[in-house]
């Protein structure tokens, strides 16, 4: 639910069709929402992690992306069927079961997020996540103005396009990658809450300098 350099969401009503049409005797099926998870349930896209829609069992976001929390922190979301069917191993110390991911169980994590909702609110989060997707159909649309390759997936915060002069890579810290279907050499900026226009601008300047 959004792949780590481009931004590629797997097709859900298509797992789904496949599913109806093959009837798999058991089926788990998770929904890795790392970055997506968090701002597509405040956006026209919400039913792709809505479960009444496809019903997946378990889902994975992050609260240091989208919610921007200061350290690493990692919801998981499933269904108390899920839960009770799973078959923990017996810790030895602990004189029982410990049936959640191994990690660190931080309660201050759990209240940080309560805060973290309380503060911002659903219109909060609303504003945030249309924000960050507007900006990144802007980054996109500047890039094509200028005749520069460039390509965001639906539904996609992430904009990636050819790579630009190792100077450029340094400056606004790119993250690199490689596809010979898309010409070569690669680069991406993934759209977040504190990317203004103002600093898209100034970007696509000295992309157009850089080219030159």
């Amino acid at each position: 639910m959004g792949t780590t350099f481009k931004g590629a969401i797997d097709d859900q009503a298509a797992i789904d069709a496949v599913l109806r049409k093959k009837k798999p005797v058991a089926v788990y099926r998770h929904l890795d929402a790392a970055l997506f998870g968090g701002y597509l349930p405040f956006t026209p896209y919400k039913d792709l992690v809505n479960r009444r829609v496809h019903p997946f069992d378990s889902i994975a976001v992050s609260g240091h992306k989208f919610f921007g929390f200061d350290e690493p922190m990692g919801i998981f979301i499933t269904t108390k069927k899920t839960l009770k069917n799973t078959n923990p191993f017996k810790v030895a110390y602990l004189n029982g079961a410990v049936p959640t991911i191994t990690c660190s169980r931080n309660a201050l994590s759990a209240l940080k997020f309560w805060w973290k909702i309380q503060k911002t609110g659903m219109k909060g989060f609303e504003e945030q996540a249309q924000a960050i997707l507007a900006n990144a159909q802007y980054l996109e649309d500047q890039l094509n103005e200028i005749g520069y390759a460039a390509w965001q997936d639906d539904h996609s915060n992430t904009v990636y396009f050819r790579r630009p002069s190792e100077a450029m890579m340094k400056k606004y810290v790119l993250a690199p990658d490689y596809d010979t279907r898309l010409g070569g050499n690669l680069a991406h900026i993934i759209v977040m809450q504190h990317l203004t226009r103002e600093v898209i601008d100034q970007f696509v300047e000295d992309l157009k300098k850089d080219r030159r």
